[in-house]
């Protein structure tokens, strides 16, 4: 079926007659169909009046053409008719309609009974998608796995490989990798960024940067927002610190939506000395504390304080501070405390200050000991209370 049918419309006709209803479409829409459209046109009438007539192919053919063409609602009817007579790819095609809510309302119940159908008969993509919907605890979940895996499916694989990874045995974390790289081989994006990790850890094995990377790639191209923040970190966290590469993936993972991303791309930008990077970077940091991240709040309060610099983003940065030290960063709670101490973006509080130098010191923070030292001397480490009396009185 090539591109008349999407051209043409015809099968969004209600008509009795298909055959008169192509033509009406084709005309109305004024095209002049070449000789293999005509045919395929007339091949296809010809096969929607046999799954109107109860032919199994013939209405897996149509359903599958309907679903091409985003018409759920009318595909779903049509492979739910051949299911029902016992075709294989039908019955797990209706099990996914009904678990995506495609076409009909979501039904985990119908779902599952159109993949049991189809994974009776030996469907692996069936058998994957049961494994998926079954608790973890059930003792058919791994049959089913190692059925679907061994049968080729990427889907299986890449669950077979999960199970096995998460139990955290050397030995299950080799075969784990084995079968992420054979998922990954066949385009499964989630095995590649599974089988990635793997290398890059030496989990199983030995650790290979340079084939993980190589993984790693491949996921990203296909735009995957978890592989792109990966390899931007990756180059970031590499040996030798590539923040140019880590520019690029970072940014499609952030634009994605991807929080962490957002975090690390707004702090790479922060860092550089182009103002048209470091107010980008304030708008990425927004983003990803906006969102609730923790480190971006205390980066954000950094970039306000430092680079902006003026009262009103003096207050702004102090309120981030705060909101970030509540939640426990220790780098928040020495700058909030060093903008408590200097009056800035607000009054000057001493005291509150002492408080989460102290808090901050405990947590091993090195700068805000040495702060507390010379704001204190030793007499608070002589006394009965230590630093943690002092910031939890």
């Amino acid at each position: 079926m090539r591109s008349w049918v999407a051209a043409l419309g015809f099968l969004l006709v209600g008509a009795a007659d298909v055959g008169q209803a192509a033509d009406a479409a084709g005309a109305a829409a004024g095209l002049v169909l070449t000789s293999e459209q005509a045919e395929d046109r007339a091949a296809f009438v010809a096969t929607l009046r046999k799954a109107r007539q109860g032919d199994a192919d013939s209405q897996w053919q149509v359903g599958r053409t309907y679903a091409r063409l985003g018409e759920d609602a009318k595909a779903l009817p049509m492979i739910t008719a051949a299911a029902a007579l016992g075709h294989v790819a039908a019955a797990s095609l209706a099990g996914t309609f009904h678990e995506e809510g495609r076409g009909t309302a979501k039904s985990r119940d119908e779902a599952f009974r159109w993949y049991r159908q189809a994974a009776e008969q030996g469907d692996a993509a069936a058998l994957a998608a049961l494994a998926r919907l079954l608790p973890p605890g059930n003792t058919e979940v791994m049959s089913y796995l190692h059925r679907s895996a061994n049968a080729g499916n990427p889907d299986g694989q890449y669950q077979l490989g999960h199970y096995l990874a998460a139990a955290g045995v050397s030995q299950n974390l080799a075969e784990a990798g084995e079968w992420f790289k054979k998922a990954a081989a066949q385009g499964h994006v989630g095995a590649q960024v599974a089988a990635a990790l793997l290398m890059l850890e030496g989990q199983g094995g030995k650790p290979d940067r340079q084939a993980g990377m190589a993984v790693l790639e491949k996921a990203a191209a296909m735009n995957d927002p978890v592989a792109n923040f990966l390899l931007g970190r990756e180059h970031l966290q590499a040996e030798k610190s590539n923040p140019d590469a880590a520019r690029r993936p970072l940014r499609l993972a952030a634009t994605a939506g991807h929080r962490e991303a957002q975090y690390l791309y707004g702090a790479l930008l922060a860092d550089s000395k182009a103002e048209a990077d470091k107010r980008a970077a304030l708008e990425w940091l927004d983003k990803a504390q906006r969102a609730g991240h923790v480190a971006a709040m205390n980066r954000l309060g950094e970039l306000l304080r430092d680079y902006v610099a003026d009262q009103q983003h003096f207050a702004n940065a102090r309120e981030l501070f705060l909101l970030a030290a509540e939640k426990g960063n220790t780098d928040a709670m020495y700058n909030l405390a060093l903008m408590q101490n200097q009056g800035q973006g607000g009054a000057r509080d001493t005291f509150s200050a002492l408080k989460w130098f102290s808090r901050a010191a405990d947590e091993k923070h090195e700068k805000a000991a040495a702060v507390l030292e010379s704001l204190l001397g030793s007499a608070l480490k002589t006394s009965s209370l230590g630093l943690k009396g002092f910031w939890q009185q």
